[in-house]
């Protein structure tokens, strides 16, 4: 196994992290400090139906980052996207 490999996959997941944020911050005017309030998991798949929604996979884990006026939430996956998703596809547990 190469260090040097595993280094340079933290750096560019990083980077790529750091991107989907400046990304959310600009989509959705968000100025707040990002802090996780809340973890849950998908109960089911779920496309986007539009650009600030986030799709979501049956068993995914998610960061809750916010909750909104209604009954959608904003969440984060792993790969570091932000979107909203409604409070119905997921399970707190």
């Amino acid at each position: 196994r190469n260090i040097f490999n595993a280094t340079k996959n933290n750096t560019e997941k990083s980077k790529k992290m750091e991107k989907e944020e400046k990304y959310f911050r600009e989509k959705f005017m968000y100025d707040k400090e990002i802090n996780v309030i809340n973890t849950a998991t998908a109960e089911c798949s779920v496309p986007s139906k539009r650009r600030v929604d986030l799709p979501v996979t049956a068993g995914e884990q998610l960061d809750v980052i916010d909750v909104t006026e209604g009954s959608a939430v904003i969440c984060r996956n792993s790969e570091g996207r932000y979107g909203y998703v409604l409070v119905e596809h997921l399970n707190f547990r």
